[in-house]
């Protein structure tokens, strides 16, 4: 008698490969978690009070009592605090000097304030007063604004010539047309930091541009990198040949064929090189600092010029940290994205 085995083996691997999709499903999560942990951490940090800093804590503090002994002139330190401000919603706005050494006990006992009022004005500092210092810094919005379009104008031209030399040393055949393309490499190995000194003689002496930051740090950013020479170039390799060909035959040019042919099937490159280069481009510090006056900081530099000589607000820093990453998870998310639908289009149609 003969047993048929077909269908206990089908059962075993249906078994087998809801085994592996648990087990993938279980790792994915595990990596997202791990992943998303520092964002944790910011996101409660920036509601923890400067004077715990150096305490964990693993979710938001509890709200306690303003403390009231706290020195007049500790206020504008350790809370970033208009003073002027203060003054006037607590209606002392006539006083021109209140010594800094008073206590907001002694200030309240002074000029006839209630206690309860000033606590109940200063309530919200104890928790919220890293949001309330950025939100109501102008500095914060303008340095949003400008690395934004710092960064959108970076990724689009340095694209689009990205695209250009990978065109173009796709094409090569020859033995110096490969040592060009290792030329390209080459300025993975060298550190940007013994490039410095060069590099600001020649934008500031030679280009006479020492006076235009923002433009300087969108040339810096398209220049031809080895990365995005890599992604284009490897990938206009393995398009057919025979798609110039047809629109040669078409009467195109090679812009023709740049613009309506090629620049389109990139897509996928475009998309991977926009998700590895957009938080490179946005959290540039060095170029920032060396290149911009204070007045034009992006978000970078200008999280760090946030940290006081003498002491820093830690609140505020983390609360300008988590509004500086909502942005670029959105960009990666939608690059990201795009990038993943293009390979699954290009696998559908293969």
């Amino acid at each position: 008698m003969f047993y048929d085995n077909s269908g206990i083996r089908g059962n075993i691997n249906k078994a087998k490969m809801r085994v592996s999709k648990t087990g993938f499903i279980l790792l994915a999560v595990v990596y997202s978690i791990i992943t998303l942990v520092p964002f944790y951490f910011a996101f409660v940090r920036s509601f923890v009070p400067s004077k715990e800093a150096g305490e964990l804590h693993l979710w938001i503090p509890e709200d306690q009592e303003f403390n009231l002994d706290v020195r007049y002139g500790n206020m504008s330190v350790y809370y970033n605090m208009d003073l002027d401000k203060f003054k006037k919603d607590l209606g002392i706005e006539d006083v021109k000097y209140i010594n800094p050494n008073l206590t907001l006990r002694q200030i309240g006992e002074k000029y006839n304030i209630p206690e309860q009022e000033i606590k109940d004005y200063m309530a919200p500092y104890y928790l919220y007063n890293g949001w309330i210092v950025i939100l109501q810094d102008k500095r914060f919005y303008k340095a949003l604004y400008t690395t934004f379009l710092i960064t959108m104008i970076s990724i689009i031209l340095g694209g689009l010539l990205a695209t250009a030399t990978g065109y173009v040393l796709a094409g090569f055949k020859k033995k110096w047309h490969y040592g060009m393309y290792i030329l390209y490499m080459l300025s993975m190995v060298v550190p940007r930091s013994l490039i410095l000194l060069p590099l600001y003689l020649m934008v500031t002496r030679f280009l006479n541009l020492g006076n235009y930051g923002y433009l300087v740090l969108v040339l810096i950013f398209i220049q031809g990198g080895c990365l995005p020479v890599m992604i284009f170039t490897g990938y206009i390799s393995k398009l057919p040949p025979e798609l110039e060909e047809s629109v040669k035959m078409d009467g195109g040019t090679r812009l023709t064929y740049y613009f309506k042919v090629l620049l389109p099937l990139c897509k996928p490159a475009f998309a991977a090189y926009a998700a590895i280069h957009i938080p490179l481009f946005w959290n540039e510090l060095l170029m920032g600092i060396l290149f911009l006056k204070k007045s034009q900081y992006t978000l970078a530099p200008y999280l760090q010029n946030i940290q006081g000589t003498f002491t820093t607000n830690y609140q505020a820093v983390y609360a300008a940290l988590v509004l500086s990453l909502i942005p670029i998870i959105i960009f990666y998310l939608i690059f990201n994205n795009m990038f993943l639908k293009a390979q699954i289009s290009g696998a559908v149609k293969g």
